[in-house]
Parts: structure tokens; sequence; C-alpha cells
């Protein structure tokens, strides 16, 4: 077995890897199909290493800009991306991945496992095809007239989940993007933007739901719901598959999820590293 960084003009047979399995892979299906291997330090692109075995793809390790890990491997050869990334980049910042392959990889390798900082419990959740969404029309697709109040959100739901807000231009380019998939749904209340939620990622396949919020004092209004319904019915529509992440012990956000249809699919771990 061979690991090697991903070279131009070998995108599609890694792309073809990936998509094998669209729904678990769409964090770095949606990266290489969007940007390849060009990279002006937004923090969805990266680098890739792949191992193959003679000329056939056996694994890919994704190296994003704020230093996440996410693997499309197992075994021997998740263990052989991540010392040769450990060996190319150093430890990462965090490691995201199923909670069984993440946990095999921490076990296998000392050098990461000795840096755990925090284990972040999540749960990756699936909406059904048929899904039953009841679309109310509270809220509206969201138009670049409405760019300013969604970075305005975006911002709000940074500081309340993480403590600090990434620089304007990173949100505005993410919120841009969303607007432009028309991926992006808001509530007004007096011509006043107060919800929001998005397509975070955006794949042929299938799509992620995130970026969901309702600011405070317009919350347990079912805002949130209906903005999810919107954005989350125009993806089946497209005949893709939909699915997320949110943390195992938040019951309102899970809640929301299930009445909107979405059923747990796996466990998912993110692992920060000191």
């Amino acid at each position: 077995m061979r690991v090697e960084e991903l070279e131009l003009g070998c995108e599609l047979e890694v792309l073809q890897f990936l998509e094998r399995d669209a729904f678990e892979n769409l964090r770095m299906v949606w990266a290489l199909r969007r940007w390849g291997l060009f990279d002006m330090g937004l923090a969805e692109q990266g680098r890739y290493l792949v191992a193959r075995m003679g000329r056939e793809v056996r694994g890919v390790l994704f190296h994003n800009n704020l230093g996440i890990w996410r693997l499309a491997a197992s075994g021997e050869v998740a263990r052989e991306l991540a010392k040769r990334a450990l060996g190319l980049w150093g430890p990462p910042a965090l490691l995201a991945g199923q909670e069984e392959g993440v946990d095999a990889l921490l076990s296998a390798l000392p050098e990461l496992r000795d840096r755990v900082e925090h284990r972040e419990e999540e749960v990756t959740m699936a909406l059904p095809s048929d899904a039953g969404l009841a679309e109310d029309g509270v809220a509206s697709k969201a138009g670049e007239e409405d760019l300013d109040d969604l970075v305005r959100l975006e911002g709000m739901l940074h500081r309340e989940l993480l403590g600090g807000v990434p620089e304007d231009w990173v949100l505005r380019s993410q919120m841009l993007r969303a607007v432009e998939e028309e991926a992006a749904a808001v509530v007004r209340v007096g011509g006043r933007v107060v919800a929001k939620a998005e397509m975070e990622a955006i794949t042929p396949g299938a799509d992620e739901l995130g970026g969901v919020y309702v600011m405070p004092g317009f919350r347990r209004r079912g805002y949130a719901q209906s903005a999810c319904a919107l954005v989350c019915a125009g993806s089946l529509r497209k005949g893709k598959a939909v699915r997320l992440e949110t943390q195992r012990d938040n019951r309102a956000a899970i809640g929301l999820y299930r009445k909107l249809g979405f059923t747990v699919h796996g466990l998912h771990l993110a692992v920060r590293f000191s």
C-alpha cells in the first residue's frame, strides 16, 4: 500500500471512490467537487491523502484549513493514512467521523490518543425520502437582499455555541453560497429576519442541513421547524438524501429534527486535540 497526496488530474477517481458512500463522505465530496485542489485559505478547503493498493483507491484522508481530519477508510488503511498525515502536518486540531472508526484510530495511535483534550459526542440523523414535510408558508427562500441578516444570525450562532465569531468575509462567503444554491430559508417578523436554516453542504446525491438559528425572544414559535422544512423539502424534491449532525445531549434540537421526520442514522464523534 502506498499513501500519497492527491495530485492534479487524479480528482475524478477519488471522487468516484468517495461517492460510493455519498452520505457518509458528504463533507469530503462537497469540498472536492466545489474547489478541487484549489486553495485560497477557506476553512472547507485543504489537502487530501490517498491510499492505493496498486492503482485502486482504498482510502482518503482530508485535512482542511482548520486542521480538521475526516477519513473515508477503516482498519489498516485508516492507520496508514493517519500516520502519513501526522508525519506531514503533525497532530490535527480535530478528528471527526463515525464513533467506532474514530475510537479505533485513537486506540491504535498513541500519538493521537495521548493528546485528546475533549470528546464531542454527536449523532448523525437522516431524513427519509418520503418524509411528509409541512411547508406552512412562514419561512421563505433567502435572497441576496437577506445576506446581511444571514451573516448577522450566523455570527450570533457561532458566538452562542462556540464563544467566538469567524471573520466577516468567511461568514459572508458561506451565506452567499447557500443563497446562490437556493438552499437557505429565513423567517421574518415585522420585516426583520429572526430565524434561518440552510444546507451547509450540497452534493449531487446528498445535502447536509445546518446553520439553524432563531434569535432569543423569538424561540418556541415553530420558526426553526418552518425554515428547516422549506430547505429540506427542496432537497427531497431533487431526489437527494438529507443528513445532519448534532450533539447527543441537545434534546431540543433532536426533538425538532424528529418532528421533521429525521431518524438516528449513527453515532458521530468529534475529538479535539491539545
